[in-house]
């Protein structure tokens, strides 16, 4: 998309370095890659976070094993709204991990897809993902109501039992993993069903304040 020639630079699109006019070009070795910093170089150390400098590992908010890497077991800089939307849940009483996803056939989850009648077709409802050894714990099948529930709520979804999701290893015990959608039942008269959002810790990310909906915790039977 963007070489030098050995006298000028070919741009089939705009490079983000200052490389100079057509009428004097900068060649590469005088062209600082990082023209949207101040210094126009990388940094080694990074600058302007909340949680700066190094990137440090923690585990989510809710998280069923101990952090190994780092003395503090969450992030001390994550943002947290309303409390009571928080509650934390403890990994006895909610031992399985869940996670939220789009799918291929509605964008969003369908706030934008959903008024299309083959698109519902296709992905008419809701649903959990479920391992085949946690469905045959729970005495779950395909389409099965399963009720999934912590302390911020209770939702009812159809079982999708799959080998996609298996059960997990870690720190020498299996540690279950569930898969929902985000944002189904918002936008239209096809968005039935109740909300996972429900579920999800109100727990926000320190500089993007993204909220952790790919990793909290959940407990599920057969409703």
């Amino acid at each position: 998309m963007v070489e030098w020639d050995g006298k000028t630079w070919l741009r089939n699109d705009v490079p983000d370095f200052a490389w100079g006019s057509v009428d004097a070009p900068n060649p590469p070795d005088a062209c600082p890659a990082f023209f949207m910093k101040a210094e126009q170089h990388a940094n080694f150390l990074s600058t302007g976070l909340k949680d700066a400098p190094l990137p440090e590992h923690y585990e989510p908010f809710e998280s069923p094993v101990t952090n190994a890497m780092n003395g503090s077991q969450h992030s001390p800089m994550i943002c947290f709204t309303d409390h009571a939307s928080v509650k934390k849940s403890d990994a006895q009483d909610f031992p399985i991990v869940a996670t939220t996803y789009s799918i291929t056939e509605h964008w969003q989850t369908g706030a934008q897809t959903r008024i299309c009648p083959a698109l519902d077709e296709a992905a008419p409802k809701q649903f959990i993902e479920i391992s085949e050894e946690l469905a045959a714990e729970k005495g779950v099948s395909n389409n099965d109501n399963v009720r999934v529930f912590n302390n911020r709520g209770s939702i009812v979804l159809k079982a999708l039992v799959t080998r996609r999701l298996a059960p997990l290893q870690v720190g020498g015990r299996t540690v279950h993993h569930v898969g929902m959608l985000h944002s189904w039942d918002w936008t239209s008269s096809y968005s039935t069903g109740d909300i996972v959002n429900d579920l999800t810790p109100n727990v926000g990310d320190p500089n993007s304040f993204i909220p952790e909906y790919k990793a909290f915790l959940v407990d599920i039977e057969k409703a």
